[in-house]
Parts: structure tokens; sequence; C-alpha cells
């Protein structure tokens, strides 16, 4: 509905009457300009004491029977322009009469302002009221009527209809303001309401967890005085409520002075703190430690000082524990190391004298039953030395003290070296040997090449080991290929005996072969095979086997490797020889074992070189400031002056005075950093005992090339000789 001053006047009026005259008689009142209507409207002015108003020309719709009037009005209705008045005659036979329709007129338009005309008594005033019902938009206008009435009624009624749709609209406007204001006193009381039910939830539920939490909560003023306390502070400091209350922690006796004044000043700095760890003394149990936290808060229009107390005695007392447990396994761990090195050096030492000498022995002449007893005990020595290598490898793995090197290697140089070790065995077994490189596989690698070696040596050794008749092959071959890098994959495939399927996991396991007996049959320690997948893993790559009892097994390992666009050359770290490559050097030889001393002197001998022998380190260096050489032998453990400290000291020498005599470290210390430090003291390089003869004498022949420049034929005999990288120890 409009707004009440939205309404306009209505001057439609509906006729409603079967005598034509009547119509013509209203539009000539209603619809004209006439003497009556002015008068009329001079008669309003004077009685509303008011200007007069202009004159009203009403529209005049007419209809000659009732259900006629009745489709008029509804009409009407519909478009939206209803009629302010009707005058309807009361008798208009056929059909409806006015009391008939004025009933229907009324229930399509309610507000229809309806007047009566008649000039009989067909009906009394009661039996109209009877009919229609009592109603105060009828009259009832007697004809012949007077055109003053009429003119009256029409603007009497018509300002009645105007009126009471203004009130209609005004009482809408209210009921719409008494409608709004009710929801959003409604809506208020709702919020107040839920907002009360959640503040009661709230502390219904603050007040359970500060009664039911295990840490200690307190509330205080803003003096530090408690005001609340939960039954776990209680617990934690030995005290009941009404000990605590109106208390400061202070006058508990709780918390140090010095404690209890420096947390005041951090909440007056800051207005809080968090996990402030304290010593607080306990009645029953003396000194405990915890965690606290405390903040201002406001509390039911009150500011409160919150805090939070966490006992952590029992842990802090658990972490002293773990504390000493780890100083005791590094303890261990260090204990365990130094023994494993002492151990190797100790194992390692007379090994070198029994291995060498051996070695030396077989190179004179001898019987068949001599020759025949020597090479099993060098074969014998070497199961040894294979066996300690395995364990002290194996451990340093375990322990993660082990290293990969990344070094320009030449992978072809890698696998040849590899076979050629293993052919001599495999020979005396009359199987055949085969090697294929695939053409896309680059030669120049960055990688451990010694590492490597070893992976290949172990699978290679387990070939041989486990093939009575047949063949053995390595194949490599290009899995991916791209800018700057290759991974490659490796493949020992053998006819040997096989390994059943359901054994194939547990030979990678560490001490595990595929059966038991195999141990007393073939030997070895049942390392290789978890040391050579931990080698690979290390590496990013995998090892796997395939393999059919009876026919032979083929095992798979992958590796990635950088490129290199040519191997290193020489290292131009050493001076120039006054020598020529193909002269006998002078060596220092400096070796506190006497057996050792014996035999590499004896072995250097053989080879054409002048050896001065030394038993200390100190003696090395009294001979160093006498004497002139071209290269030092240097062991490292020895009494007093070890050979860190007198390559230390002979570079120094050298420093004041100019020169450089390459210096290599013969040392049965073989774990992880022993390398490092060597080179750290000013050596060249190392050499991890026992060696093989031949170790020592490509080593030797290797620094005569990089001192002259000169291209030595001579390859290394297994993973011990080598310059500046630490042994595999297979």
């Amino acid at each position: 509905m409009k707004p009440a001053d939205l309404i306009a006047p209505n001057h439609r009026i509906l006729v409603i009457d079967d005598n034509c005259a009547i119509h013509d008689d209203f539009r000539k009142i209603l619809g004209g300009d006439n003497q009556a209507g002015l008068e009329l409207r001079d008669d309003e002015a004077v009685l509303f004491d008011a200007s007069p108003e202009p004159f009203t020309r009403f529209e005049i719709d007419s209809a000659y029977q009732g259900e006629n009037g009745f489709e008029k009005a509804h009409l009407a209705m519909v478009q939206g322009r209803p009629y302010a008045l009707a005058f309807v005659d009361l008798r208009m036979p056929p059909g409806w009469d006015g009391v008939e329709t004025i009933s229907r007129l009324h229930a399509v338009d309610p507000n229809l302002q309806t007047v009566i005309c008649t000039a009989y008594s067909d009906y009394s005033w009661n039996d109209i009221r009877e009919r229609l019902g009592h109603s105060d938009s009828l009259l009832i206008l007697k004809k012949p009527f007077d055109n003053i009435e009429v003119i009256q009624l029409a603007h009497a009624l018509g300002r009645k209809w105007l009126l009471a749709r203004q009130a209609e609209a005004k009482m809408a406007d209210l009921n719409r303001m008494v409608a709004e204001r009710t929801a959003a006193l409604e809506a208020a009381h709702r919020r107040i309401e839920r907002e009360f039910s959640e503040r009661s939830r709230s502390q219904a539920a603050f007040r359970t967890i500060f009664e039911a939490s295990a840490i200690g909560i307190t509330l205080m003023d803003m003096d530090g005085r408690l005001v609340a306390v939960n039954r776990a502070f209680e617990e934690q400091v030995g005290f009941s409520e009404g000990q605590l209350l109106g208390k400061n922690a202070l006058e508990v006796g709780s918390l140090s002075p010095e404690t209890f004044q420096e947390l005041r000043r951090e909440l007056s700095m800051r207005g809080f703190f968090d996990a402030r760890e304290v010593v607080y003394r306990r009645p029953a149990n003396g000194m405990r430690t915890a965690l606290l936290w405390s903040r201002a808060v406001q509390i039911q229009g009150s500011q409160r000082l919150l805090g939070l107390s966490l006992d952590i005695s029992d842990r802090k007392r658990m972490e002293d524990d773990l504390q000493r447990a780890r100083v005791a396994a590094e303890s261990a761990a260090n204990a365990k190391s130094e023994f494993l090195a002492n151990m190797s050096h100790e194992i390692r030492t007379p090994l070198n004298g029994i291995i060498g000498f051996t070695q030396l022995t077989l190179s004179t002449e001898l019987t068949a039953d001599q020759r025949d007893y020597l090479e099993t005990a060098e074969s014998s020595a070497n199961a040894l030395l294979r066996i300690l290598n395995d364990i002290l490898d194996f451990s340093k793995i375990e322990a993660g003290r082990l290293d990969l090197e990344r070094i320009a290697f030449s992978l072809r140089e890698c696998v040849e070296s590899a076979v050629g070790i293993v052919l001599p065995a495999g020979a005396e077994k009359k199987l055949d040997f085969s090697s294929r490189i695939g053409p896309d596989v680059p030669d120049a690698l960055l990688g451990d090449s010694i590492r490597l070696r070893q992976v290949l040596l172990n699978l290679l050794g387990n070939a041989v080991k486990f093939t009575a008749a047949g063949s053995i092959s390595v194949e490599v071959s290009a899995t991916g290929l791209r800018e700057g890098s290759a991974e490659l994959r490796f493949t020992v495939r053998d006819t040997g005996i096989g390994i059943p399927l359901d054994k194939r996991e547990c030979i990678f396991q560490p001490f595990r072969q595929a059966d038991g007996s195999i141990t007393r049959r073939y030997g070895g320690t049942g390392l290789g095979l978890a040391i050579a997948t931990r080698l690979v893993e290390m590496a990013g790559g995998r090892l796997w086997v395939e393999s059919q009892e009876g026919a032979g097994s083929a095992f798979h390992f992958t590796m990635p490797f950088p490129l290199v666009e040519s191997p290193e050359g020489p290292d131009p770290g050493f001076h120039e020889s006054r020598r020529s490559a193909g002269e006998p050097l002078s060596i220092l030889l400096v070796e506190d074992d006497a057996v050792s001393q014996a035999f590499v002197s004896a072995l250097l001998t053989q080879h054409g070189h002048s050896v001065s022998p030394a038993g200390s380190g100190i003696e090395a260096l009294s001979l160093f400031e006498r004497g002139s050489f071209d290269l030092a032998l240097m062991d490292v453990q020895m009494p007093g002056m070890d050979g860190l400290q007198a390559a230390a000291e002979i570079r120094k020498i050298e420093n004041a005075i100019g020169g450089h005599i390459p210096i290599v470290a013969l040392t049965a210390y073989a774990m992880k950093g022993d390398r490092e430090r060597c080179l750290e003291a000013g050596m060249d390089d190392y050499l991890s005992k026992p060696f093989q003869a031949n170790d020592l004498i490509a080593c030797i022949d290797k620094l005569k090339t990089r001192l002259h420049g000169t291209v030595n034929p001579r390859p290394p005999h297994d993973d011990h000789c080598h310059c500046n990288a630490l042994p595999a120890g297979n």
C-alpha cells in the first residue's frame, strides 16, 4: 500500500439503475458546471472556514443491471482504478435487486461507499441491515432526490473514501513500524539470551577446565595476591586453598625473594611472561622445578593476573638422565672407535710383515713344496685381511663415518682393474671371463672409483666363489644420459649354484647367507653383499639380484655419475727432481716396527733404491737435516714424536730453506679421517697397512711420474695402491 500522503482523491462514481434518465440526471449534477455545485462549494468554504476549493468534476460510469454493475466494479478493482462511490437503485427487475447488488459489490470492494436510491418502501431499514449487515459505507437516498443532496453525498462520501484509505495506509505504516520494532526487540532479546547462555556456558566450561586441569591455574589481583586456585596448583605447591588465598608466592614461601621480584618486574614491564623456568620449594619433597606463564586478563570487569604452572621436575630429571646416557654413549662410541683403530693397527702391522716377507720369499729360489706352502700362507693372510677390512668397513658404514669421494677417474680402467684382480682365481677354475661396456657409456666420470671397484670386486669374487664351471661376465650400460650426468647400470652374471627364491632378500643382510652350510663350504663373513648394498645406496643407486637355483645369478646395480670433459692430469704440486725418472731414489724410511722396517727396506733395495731407516720421528728429523732425500715413507704411530708431527716439522724446515720432499704415510690406521689428518699434516700420499709389495712400488712409481712428468705403465695391483684416496679395504 502507498504511504498515506501519496493517496490521491478518488472522483470515480458508478451509477447502477435500470432507468436511463437517472443516469443523465447524475451526469448533469456531478459531471457538469452547474450553479448548485458552485453554491455548494461556497457553503463548504464557509462551513469549514477555508478557502473555496476548485469545483470537482466527477467521473460517472453507468450500469443498468446489478450484474453489469458488479462486473464493472470488479474490472475497476483489477485495473487498480476502484470506484469511490456507487448509487444503486433498489428495484431493478429482472435480475439482482439493489440489496443483492450491494452485497455483491461489498464482497469485491469492501471500501466502496454505497447509496441506495429508492422511490418505494420495498424494504424497511431493518430489513436492509439484516440482509447487508451493519455498515458505515451505506446510505439511503429517496427519489426524487435534490441536486444539492446528491452533490453533498458525492463530496462527503468521496472525502470519506479518501480519509478511510489514508487512515488504512497510516495504520499499515504504524503496524509495519510496530512489527519492525517488535522484531528488533525480539532479536535483541534473543541475542541477549544467547549471550547470557554462552557466557554461562563459558563460565561453566572455564570452571570445569579450571578445576579439572592437570596444570596449576591461579588468578591473582594486580598485586600478585591469589584470589582463586585450582586443585592441581594446591597439589603442586603442597598448600590448601585456604592457606593460599590472599597471599602471594613470596608469603607462602614457594619462591625465593630474588625470583619473585624478577617476575614482578617482568610483568610490570611487559604485562606477561611465557615458559619461565623457576625453582620453587614444596614442603613435602623440597626443591622442585616448574614452568610459569602469566598475563593480565579481564574477568567480570576486573583486572586479574592469570597464571599457569607446570611442574617439570620429573622431566628435568629425565633430561639429566638422558644427558648422562648420551655422554656415556658417546664415550662408549669413542672407546669403540679407539678400540677399532687400535685393533686395526695391531692386526695390520704384523699382517704387513707376514704378507711382505712371504712375497719377498716367493721371489727367491724355492722348492715346489716351499712355494706351495708360502702361497697358501699368503692366501690365508690375504683372506684374514679381507675379513678385517669387511668388519672395519661395515663398522664405519653403520656409524655413518664412511664418505664417498668425488674425483675424476676412467670407468674402463676401473672395470678392467676389478676383472684383472679376480682373473687369476677364475683361471684356476678354468672359467671364461668377458666384459662389455656399451658404446654410449662415457669413460671420464666423477665419483669414488675405489668404492665402485670394491662393489665390483665383491660381486665378481662371489661369482668366482660360487661358480664351479662356466663363465662370468661384466656388462655396463647407460640407462639415463643427461647433460652433465649419466646413470649407469652394472651387471655381473655367472653360471654358478644360483640362489633359492626365498633366500634372495636375506643375502643382502649383514652376517646372512642363503644357507648356513655355505659358510662352512665356501667361507666368508656374510658382510660383502651388505657392504656393497650400502655403498650403492650411498651413491644414490640400488642393487638387486635375478637368479635361478642351479642355473646361475645376475647381480645388477645402478649408480649416477657426473661427467668430466677429460680425466685429471698430473698434480702440478711437486717440484722438478734433480734425478731422471729411470734412476733409483734416495728414500727416508721412518718405521718403528722392526719387522715392517726390514720388509720395506728389503723390498726397496730389491728395486734399486737407497734406503735410510729411522725408528722414530726425532731420528727422522735428524737424518732429514743431515741428508738429501727424494722421498720419505712415514709411519704414523710411533713413540715420542709420531709421523704427523714429524711431517709437520719437515714442512716447517722446508718453508725456511726451500724445497719439497714428497711424504707418503704408511699406517695401519684405516678409519675415517685418518687420510685427512695425514694430508693436513703435510703428507702427499697415504698407503694403509698391510699393503702388497706391488702396492708400495706402484705408489712410488706414480710419485716418480708426477715428479718427472714421465708415463708409468704399471697399473695399481689392488685397492690400496692409489694416491690421495682413502683405501677401500676389500
